[in-house]
């Protein structure tokens, strides 16, 4: 049963918030981001996904995996099977842009037809509930404190200029006219949720495992070689000090 959460498990509602205005300012930033980073440029895009990759692997995955409160229902049967639900996150992400992309694919092959939309949209509305998820899990995370939320922080900053670059390069103007926005919103309803109702540690636990996923894929994505945009090196060196780093702390 949900519950009032009359105070944060990752810190100070100050500090959660301050945390949040930073993954906000991110979101808000990525035009001028776009105007400094080339979009060709490889080492860019294989830091910010070697960050994330890092983060999934060497703490979220780990952390799940770690025995949880004994929650009945359908939330603890998912609880018991966290990495089976990363799996789930990634493929339904997955899927959905691969649905976007056929559409889109089909409508260009009719006579005379214009790229569609379909695959922008498809990203935002995911990217919509990624931050919303976000938002709530810069309150309630599974292993609380502030340096987790320091680094939680800088893991999704990462996954915002790897993500959104990318979405924004799809549609810029719409994008940068009210897409950024609505996704920044979403960061700050999902924070306010979270302080206002306690879901439980099975819930958290699903989320971040539906997280888990989409990092993943997310990260990869830019860094197929057809992408243009691989640099094994730099995501190797990336992904391992920052594992480094989480296992040292």
């Amino acid at each position: 049963m949900p519950t009032a959460a009359p105070m944060t498990d990752s810190g100070t509602p100050l500090a959660t918030l301050a945390a949040a205005g930073v993954l906000v300012l991110v979101q808000l930033l990525v035009p001028r981001a776009r105007e400094a980073i080339s979009p060709g440029s490889a080492w860019f895009q294989s830091v910010a996904g070697g960050l994330g990759l890092a983060y999934v692997f060497a703490r979220l995955l780990p952390d799940l995996a770690q025995p949880a409160t004994a929650d009945q229902g359908l939330l603890g049967v998912l609880t018991r099977h966290s990495f089976l639900v990363a799996l789930a996150g990634l493929l339904l992400y997955y899927a959905v842009l691969d649905w976007a992309q056929d559409r889109d694919r089909r409508e260009q092959r009719r006579q005379g037809h214009p790229p569609t939309p379909w695959p922008f949209w498809a990203s935002g509305a995911l990217y919509l509930v990624f931050n919303l998820f976000v938002g709530y899990l810069l309150v309630h995370q599974v292993r609380p404190g502030p340096a987790e939320l320091a680094l939680y922080t800088v893991a999704l900053s990462a996954r915002y200029l790897t993500g959104e670059i990318s979405l924004r390069d799809e549609d810029p103007r719409a994008y940068d006219r009210w897409v950024r926005w609505a996704l920044a919103a979403a960061v700050l309803v999902g924070w306010g949720v979270g302080l206002a109702v306690d879901l439980g540690d099975a819930a958290v636990r699903v989320f971040s495992a539906l997280l888990s996923g989409s990092i993943v894929l997310t990260s990869l994505k830019q860094q197929l070689p057809a992408s243009g945009r691989a640099h094994v090196p730099v995501l190797g060196a990336a992904c391992l000090a920052f594992t480094a780093l989480l296992l040292a702390i």
